[in-house]
């Protein structure tokens, strides 16, 4: 365990030096701000009865926070499509945005074909590609991510915050603009106590980091606006730090899951659970939360409970997706693995085109 407080020793494993991205996310957030502010966007997105955004894998995320924490604010429907199709109702009273970091994921460039035949309002989101190609020639606004070359995980806030502050242009969401400045204060602080150089003692990131290491991480949060944090923690223990995790969320695995706590017992032992608290969630979500913590603790099963930080729901989600980053990196160097390489998804990839 001594490695997550040398920086040697992760700067041997982190070969791509992701830890470099990692504390430039804040910057990351306030450029994406800045360059979606000054994108032309036409009146007439904001006259639609429904908005969709599409993407894959890193690129779709943004769209999954984005309904998650607006939707409950939303003059109108905000709907995630993860395919090569699109939802029946789409069509030419549809907002219609399409994300892909590289700009050619197969999913994202069919659906965006699809759209474009129906005749919606379209947006697009890539750092080159055929998406920035085919809307550049058909004139559809196009907001282009300024570095190319990383992992789409690692471009969260370009794939996010333009979609924030597009729905909050065109007046679909509240003003979101000033929220940010607070936000970015709150990671650039963060970062600071989360680095390698801050020790384990004193490093919640690397503290999570420890307590699953060798263990089953099983993420659970609140349906409303925290659902897709539990998300994106379990996506990054899978792609940062190459091991299984699974996630759910509160009431509904109230309902089915909390009965498999137990069986096979040689599992169960092998599990940490991590509740992602929220100050906004549900009383009785709070309630079904704490009681559901009792009863797996019961199981002999560790238990790591996280409260987020921030004065917004905005502020509170991504200061939980930032901790849940770093914690899935210290975890990638505890299993002796370079934290940027996704080998098995560029194989399956070949696989695929072959």
């Amino acid at each position: 365990m001594e490695v997550l407080d040398s920086l040697e020793g992760i700067e041997k494993l982190d070969k791509s030096n992701m830890l470099k991205l990692l504390l430039d996310f804040p910057q990351q957030c306030k450029d994406a701000r800045d360059l979606a502010m000054k994108l032309e966007l036409p009146e007439s997105l904001g006259r639609v009865k429904n908005v969709v955004t599409t993407g894959m894998g890193g690129s779709a995320i943004g769209g999954d926070i984005l309904r998650s924490l607006f939707s409950s604010v939303c003059s109108v429907p905000i709907v995630v499509n993860r395919n090569y199709t699109v939802p029946g109702f789409v069509d030419e009273d549809t907002l219609f945005i399409a994300a892909s970091y590289s700009g050619n994921t197969e999913e994202t460039l069919s659906a965006f074909s699809e759209a474009v035949k129906r005749k919606s309002k379209i947006v697009s989101i890539s750092s080159g590609g055929q998406l920035e190609s085919l809307s550049r020639e058909m004139n559809i606004p196009h907001f282009l991510i300024p570095e190319n070359g990383m992992q789409p995980r690692c471009a969260f806030g370009y794939l996010f915050i333009p979609m924030m502050i597009f729905l909050s242009r065109l007046g679909f969401i509240p003003d979101q603009s000033s929220d940010m400045d607070g936000v970015i204060d709150l990671l650039s602080s963060t970062a600071s106590k989360l680095f390698p150089s801050v020790p384990t003692e004193d490093n919640q990131a690397k503290q999570i980091a420890q307590a699953v290491f060798d263990k089953l991480p099983v993420i659970y949060a609140s349906q409303n606006q925290f659902d897709i944090v539990a998300m994106r923690w379990k996506g990054q223990f899978n792609e940062n730090a190459k091991m299984m995790a699974f996630y759910n969320v509160i009431p509904e695995m109230n309902h089915n899951e909390i009965v498999g706590w137990g069986i096979p017992e040689n599992i169960t032992r092998r599990c940490v659970v991590i509740f992602i608290y929220d100050d906004a969630d549900f009383p009785k979500i709070k309630e079904r939360m704490n009681i559901t913590r009792d009863l797996i603790a019961a199981e002999g099963v560790q238990v790591i409970t996280v409260q987020s930080q921030g004065r917004s729901p905005l502020a509170r989600a991504l200061y939980s997706i930032y901790l849940g980053d770093f914690a899935s990196y210290y975890l990638a160097i505890l299993n002796g693995v370079d934290p940027t390489p996704i080998s098995r998804i560029d194989l399956f990839k070949s696989m695929l085109g072959s």
